[in-house]
């Protein structure tokens, strides 16, 4: 059996006796293998649409015992038929479902967006909307809520409308940090005359009644032609610009708020995974500018984001107050409505920290412990990529259901699909309508000390197999770097492919170093998908060697009995398991003195179930690597996880082994 490697446009492609593997080929199965813990599973189907319902007692915590005739949901004030009602716990305290959780070592290597790790919570400090003594508690205790979180839990931190923007991260004392660093900005805006917020709305509606009582507790009567009547057409003159400057203020801090938050909706993307925000902000005034507030909805379930407020109170004075308001209840009220607003809309809940703030933020993390995602089967028009309302009840009294009230399917329609990818690649959260499974091998670039990252990548295309779709992939270092990318704009299905899936391969050149790959993919209709992957671009040295990963791969179909192609999720369903591996010396003389023995094991360290002396073959363009493959029978292996073994041979002597983990599937 005869290796020889090139590269093509769209990545590594190898060959066994001069018949070429496919790039799109594929002899696995097309499902990875069980998770090793209850964790919530998204997946997309041509007739259920998924929406993120959190149903909670009055004491905030998740209810988990409804099925999916407890629930009604209406599109547009119509009724539609739920198919499905899973409840999702965002704790890791669960134990295995089916058996006893297999040994890391033995599972195959793969990434996929089927299975979310942790919550995603991004926090949104309204320092415009905040008082610098009064923000110090609240943000405090968002820090320790932060400590608080499950380490898989990512989380964000923005300001509005400038200060610390930190992404979706595991790094949690990172985002405690920079809170602990942030104070508010907010202006109470103190004039010379004692003018709230309601008071200024009411000269801003020219409501003459309520004017007058302004004017008259201001100002006093104005005397009948006597000298204190100039005085008091002054006082009632300042009275009018001051109720301006107020209004102007407040609404200006509203649009601030509303164009920070819907930035960074946008900056979360279309990703259908479901997110978190948790705005602290003391208020936003929308009366009489209810327009500003237009957009949110649709960005909240674009982003497919649940909005919760928390709303420090102030004092009914401060030392920084010359006298108490005069309407500390309405100036209160109105300062709410906006909270209340934005969180109904976003389908969460505003919460008011009084004297305790961590509370108020324990009740955000009971909620957001649990939550149902229902499928339910649209109409027609529901996919029309436009936004619809959308409304959710429980047959069950005493408890609160907690969801947006607009959705979309397909709301980033009118994206390209090298704008959707790019969007996405940006983004650390993934996309799950199209679910991704994703592998990497590690290779010797022959003509630098670069590292080839092979990308394998398989893509569960329900909707429609024969479209064409965009993929995009890009290598990021720790400094935020990209180290290499790549986009197709227009993949099409390949022949080989099984019914509703593609199969795809890229090579990345890169500096060796550790690096996030993120891997993006979007179709036409606006269904996306995407991954993040942990990727270590070096080569091993085993004794005198630079090794490559150990590629395993499994018989193309059409491709004949010596064509191979690369496996993405571990899976074979076959007889006969490939596995390749490349060398590379500086010495070419130490490949006389050396052998290559593959073997199959239970685990890492168990005894050899099967085994094979690989071929080892020269490279044509170069004389210090070799190519070493060989095909292993299979067929006796029962259903399980296994082992490959690459064991390096010098002078009689183990030099070292390199393991990959795979499944047989029977």
């Amino acid at each position: 059996m005869r290796f020889r490697r090139f590269a093509v446009a769209a990545g590594l492609v190898y060959l066994t006796s001069g018949l070429a593997a496919s790039v799109q080929g594929t002899s696995q199965g097309q499902q990875p293998p069980p998770p090793t813990s209850q964790k919530p599973v998204f997946t997309s189907t041509v007739d259920v649409v998924s929406v993120d319902v959190t149903v909670v007692d009055k004491y905030g915590k998740p209810v988990e015992d409804l099925g999916r005739n407890d629930f009604i949901l209406t599109v547009d004030g119509q009724p539609r038929k739920i198919a499905s009602a899973q409840f999702v716990a965002m704790h890791r305290d669960v134990l295995p479902s089916a058996g006893i959780a297999l040994p890391a070592s033995s599972l195959p290597d793969f990434s996929t967006n089927t299975v979310q790790e942790g919550k995603l919570i991004a926090i949104v400090i309204d320092r415009g909307n905040i008082a610098p003594v009064r923000s110090r508690d609240v943000l405090a205790a968002a820090s320790r809520f932060v400590d608080r979180l499950d380490p898989a839990d990512r989380v964000a931190l923005f300001s509005i409308p400038q200060g610390p923007a930190i992404d979706f991260t595991t790094d949690h004392r990172a985002i405690a940090s920079a809170l602990q660093r942030i104070d508010g900005q907010g202006d109470a805006q103190q004039g010379i005359k004692n003018i709230g917020v309601a008071d200024a709305l009411s000269f801003e509606r020219r409501n003459d009644f309520a004017m007058e009582q302004v004017l008259l507790r201001e100002c006093g009567q104005i005397p009948p032609d006597g000298p204190g009547a100039s005085e008091t057409r002054m006082c009632r003159n300042m009275v009018t610009e001051e109720a301006n400057i107020v209004s102007t203020y407040a609404h200006e801090r509203a649009r601030n708020t509303m164009n920070g938050l819907i930035g960074i909706l946008q900056r979360l993307g279309s990703s259908e995974t479901p997110k978190t925000l948790v705005l602290v902000s003391e208020g936003m005034v929308i009366d009489n500018e209810r327009r500003i507030v237009q957009g949110f909805g649709r960005a909240a379930a674009a982003a497919h984001v649940t909005l919760y407020s928390l709303k420090p109170e102030s004092s009914e004075s401060t030392a920084a107050q010359a006298r108490m308001a005069a309407n500390p209840v309405r100036d209160r009220s109105i300062k709410e409505e906006g909270l209340q607003y934005v969180s109904s809309v976003g389908g969460g809940e505003m919460f008011r920290v009084i004297a305790d703030p961590d509370f108020a933020f324990a009740r955000v993390a009971s909620e957001l412990s649990g939550y149902y995602l229902l499928g339910f089967e649209p109409e027609a028009g529901d996919r029309d990529g436009r936004s619809h309302g959308i409304s959710v009840k429980v047959n069950r009294d005493d408890v609160s259901v907690r969801s947006r009230q607009e959705f979309g399917v397909g709301l980033s329609k009118g994206k390209s699909g090298k704008e959707t990818v790019t969007d996405l690649l940006r983004s650390a959260v993934p996309a799950t309508t199209l679910p991704v499974m994703v592998t990497t091998y590690m290779f010797q670039d022959p003509g630098s000390l670069k590292v080839r990252v092979l990308v394998a990548m398989d893509v569960d295309r329900p909707a429609d197999p024969k479209e064409k779709f965009s993929v995009g992939m890009v290598l990021v270092d720790e400094n935020g770097n990209s180290g290499a990318s790549f986009f197709h704009p227009a993949l099409a299905p390949s022949p080989q492919s099984p019914p509703g899936t593609q199969r795809f391969f890229a090579t990345l050149l890169t500096d060796p170093g550790g690096y996030k790959l993120r891997v993006a993919v979007a179709d036409s209709s606006g269904s996306s998908g995407s991954v993040e992957r942990n990727v270590r671009a070096y080569m091993r040295r085993l004794g005198p060697f630079r090794v490559s990963d150990l590629m395993l791969g499994a018989q193309t179909p059409g491709g004949g009995a010596a064509a191979i192609v690369p496996t993405v999720t571990g899976q074979t369903t076959g007889d006969t398991l490939h596995a390749y591996v490349e060398l590379f010396a500086e010495n070419a003389a130490m490949y006389d003195r050396a052998s290559v023995l593959v073997e199959i094991g239970a685990s890492a360290d168990a005894p050899a179930l099967q085994s094979a002396a690989a071929h080892v073959q020269a490279n044509d363009t170069d004389p210090r690597s070799r190519a070493i493959g060989v095909a292993i029978p299979i067929g006796s292996l029962a259903a399980g996880t296994y082992v490959a073994r690459a064991v390096i041979v010098v002078d009689g002597q183990k030099a070292g082994t390199i393991t990959r983990g795979f499944q047989v599937v029977r």
